[in-house]
């Protein structure tokens, strides 16, 4: 298994690490805005050799890196915040108070509220892997930055951007157990699926493993039934 720098659409890439530990990916993404980008993300500290070099070669070199945004607060997506000036590096204020006083020094900016947006990208909070968790949505490329609300972590890459049918139907099958299993968590988190429909999302761009493209609406509507079903 190896680490991965592919494109996602216009001015949109995706970095994906391999974490032997876990057996499985984690993600982390560059927009190119003009002359500058927006990172969504930073991935484990223990990848940061690779996370540099793949901003490098994309040409996110330090001062063209004008924003970056985090999903949420967990150490696979903030591994490297202090590689930024902190006041380049935004987290929702409900997950930045759950930080200890040292990584909060990392974060030069919050947001607040239950959406809005950070230019060029609109923001709704999900609350539901972290309080203060959000997914990200570019209205240009109709890419949606979901975080951890859904993430393939174990799923092979395939072709790292993809409908992969085999990737949804498992992950269907998985949220339609959990929903037997836990019948009140599921519900509630389907109401974070239930605020992504308000995004026309072409491509799905999850915390870990494959990026989804077509057909998300249906994917998703799918989901909510499954999680409800109990």
């Amino acid at each position: 298994m190896t680490n991965v720098t592919a494109p996602i659409a216009d001015s949109t890439w995706a970095i994906i690490t391999y974490e032997e530990a876990w057996q499985g990916y984690i993600n982390s993404y560059v927009v190119k805005q003009g002359d500058s980008f927006v990172l969504i993300d930073s991935q484990l500290r223990k990848h940061r050799k690779y996370f540099q070099q793949a901003l490098e070669g994309i040409g996110a070199i330090p001062g063209k890196i004008e924003n970056v945004y985090f999903t949420h607060r967990s150490a696979d997506h903030i591994g490297n915040a202090d590689l930024f000036p902190s006041r380049n590096n935004w987290i929702h204020l409900d997950d930045y108070y759950e930080l200890d006083d040292f990584s909060q020094t990392f974060f030069g900016h919050t947001f607040t509220g239950s959406g809005g947006e950070l230019s060029p990208l609109k923001f709704r909070q999900l609350s539901f892997q972290t309080e203060g968790s959000v997914a990200f949505f570019d209205p240009k490329t109709k890419v949606c930055f979901v975080g951890d609300h859904l993430c393939f972590r174990e799923a092979p890459l395939g072709d790292i951007v993809g409908k992969e049918p085999e990737v949804r139907t498992a992950y269907h099958k998985k949220i339609q157990a959990w929903a037997q299993q836990e019948p009140e968590r599921a519900r509630e988190y389907a109401e974070g699926l239930e605020i992504l429909l308000d995004w026309p999302i072409d491509y799905l761009a999850t915390g870990h493993g494959p990026i989804l493209s077509g057909e998300i609406t249906p994917f998703l509507q799918s989901l909510i039934e499954a999680a409800r079903q109990s």
